[in-house]
């Protein structure tokens, strides 16, 4: 093993540690985990999907569900993987633009678990615009979408990241968002799977306001 993959390994560790030390010390509040708990359970599989530069906070928050985390291959999937090892979940990486190959291995990752969690807009952005592929694994797996979002009083942005990654500060306030699951019909063109993309989207969007209006509210 190269000197480089030992040093992220160990990066990636770290990281887990401090999430960690972060998910017990943040004032957590969760708004929607019935519609969650409905799903596990009535038996239905769903996918998780929010923004990529989200995705710190609610690894943590999700862990106990018996799901798959799918990210890209990579240097930063590989660190994505040891830390969503770390928290009990399953994780697939998928080549970035690998089509059918790609959904091929998304289909097989969620035929191991009752859930996946996806970054809509990942892995490379752009920022905030959902991408395709969530619509079409649901469709063609039979699973719901569960829009999710969150936000956090004190937290510090990555403004040099595509995806302005948001990262919590310790004993700070998160709130976290879970929409209403979404049902994605079998058969679907390509212009109903762009609808329904966009329509993801403004979910999301929403969301987000309301996980904010959570945090300022109080």
């Amino acid at each position: 093993m190269s000197l480089e993959k030992v040093l992220d390994r160990a990066r990636a560790r770290a990281r887990s540690r401090f999430l960690f030390f972060q998910k017990w010390s943040w004032d957590l509040e969760v708004e929607g985990r019935e519609r969650l708990e409905r799903l596990v359970r009535n038996g239905d599989r769903f996918i998780i999907c929010f923004w990529h530069g989200k995705y710190v906070p609610i690894l943590p928050a999700m862990q106990g569900l018996n799901g798959q985390v799918i990210t890209s291959t990579g240097r930063s999937g590989e660190i994505i993987e040891r830390i969503a090892r770390d928290f009990g979940f399953g994780c697939t990486q998928i080549p970035h633009r690998g089509g059918e190959r790609s959904m091929r291995l998304m289909e097989d990752a969620l035929s191991r678990a009752g859930a996946a969690a996806i970054a809509v807009d990942g892995p490379l952005g752009p920022y905030h615009h959902v991408k395709q592929g969530a619509v079409k694994l649901a469709a063609s797996s039979g699973c719901h979408l569960v829009p999710v979002s969150v936000d956090a009083h004190s937290k510090y942005i990555l403004k040099n990241r595509w995806d302005l990654l948001e990262i919590p500060y310790p004993f700070t306030k998160v709130c976290i968002v879970i929409g209403e699951p979404m049902t994605v019909p079998a058969a679907l063109g390509r212009a109903e799977i762009t609808v329904r993309s966009e329509g993801l989207g403004q979910t999301l969007e929403k969301l987000d306001e309301r996980a904010t209006s959570l945090i300022w509210d109080q």
